[in-house]
């Protein structure tokens, strides 16, 4: 799933899921990939370790909840 915002293949996004919890998107050979982390500390230091030369922004979450 890319962004509204259009991330690229440069970047990582992090966003609040709906249920809790936050969806780590990034970059693969195959498109965006999607996991999950419970918190954000947790979905950040993924979205490190998956890209460690790549931005990582954090986003609202993708149905516009606001936490």
């Amino acid at each position: 799933m890319l962004t509204p915002e259009g991330a690229d293949d440069a970047e990582i996004i992090v966003r609040p899921r709906t249920g809790g919890g936050f969806q780590v998107e990034f970059p693969s050979s195959t498109g965006v990939r999607i996991t999950t982390a419970d918190t954000e500390q947790e979905a950040l230091a993924l979205a490190r370790s998956l890209g460690p030369d790549m931005q990582v922004r954090f986003l609202p979450a993708a149905d516009g909840v606001v936490r």
